[in-house]
């Protein structure tokens, strides 16, 4: 039996990675808009659902699939930035930021008790943000607020498990200047991905900022613009 890719962490640059993804979306009319958090590791124990009986890496990647084709149906653009976690008390759960209209909120957010086979409740009190909640918090769909302009505020959340220090060859920890935002704690665990890949973040095609396309246009957009920090290594301390 194939073994899986395990990590602790997210890999240097992965944050900005999501950072910038989140950036070109914004700037191609698309902005990273909503937050699915899903709790794959106790949905994986449910009786129903399509993560019922699977490893969470394939659950997620049947869930990521089927997001993207009921967005391409509708015609709503398929901007996705996500990445994996593990947290304490909740065990492994799965962040994705997407792009969706007003026109199709509601039907997504009923879309996903079906995926999931965990049916949604309505609260009296919840946050405001919290658009869309299920019957055991199995599953939470959130707006993200300033006017579509939070995405790559977002992102940087969904990086945090990229490790702040790095250890040199000579096993002293430095600052990781790869690493945007310090805001968000780093608390990493072990996720395991695919035989063939880590599998514990990613970005949809069309707003990779690998692609020839997504360099270019990130050759338009300020340093703060993408959350890059100021090299300070200069200063004598």
């Amino acid at each position: 039996m194939l073994q899986r890719k395990a990590t602790t962490h997210l890999p240097r640059g992965a944050q900005g990675q999501l950072i910038d993804a989140a950036v070109l979306a914004e700037k191609w009319g698309r902005p990273i808009n909503q937050l699915t958090t899903i709790r794959t590791e106790n949905l994986a124990g449910s009786s129903a659902g399509l993560f019922t009986g699977k490893h969470q890496a394939d659950g997620v990647a049947c869930l990521l699939e089927l997001m993207r084709k009921w967005h391409v149906k509708r015609g709503v653009p398929w901007a996705c930035i996500w990445s994996r976690e593990v947290g304490v008390g909740i065990g492994g759960h799965l962040h994705v930021g997407t792009h969706q209209s007003d026109k199709y909120t509601e039907d997504f957010i009923n879309q996903m008790a079906r995926w999931t086979g965990e049916s949604r409740v309505f609260l009296e009190r919840h946050s405001p943000d919290e658009i869309g909640i299920s019957k055991n918090r199995s599953w939470l769909v959130q707006c993200c607020t300033r006017k579509g302009q939070s995405g790559p505020d977002l992102a940087a959340y969904l990086g945090k498990d990229e490790p702040s220090l790095i250890l040199t060859g000579w096993r002293v920890k430095r600052d990781n200047t790869s690493k945007r935002v310090l805001a968000h704690p780093c608390t990493g665990g072990l996720v395991e991905g695919t035989t063939g890949a880590a599998y514990r973040h990613g970005t949809s095609k069309d707003i990779a900022p690998s692609t020839a396309r997504g360099r270019k246009a990130l050759e338009t957009i300020s340093d703060e613009q993408r959350l890059i920090r100021p090299d300070l290594s200069w200063l004598p301390y």
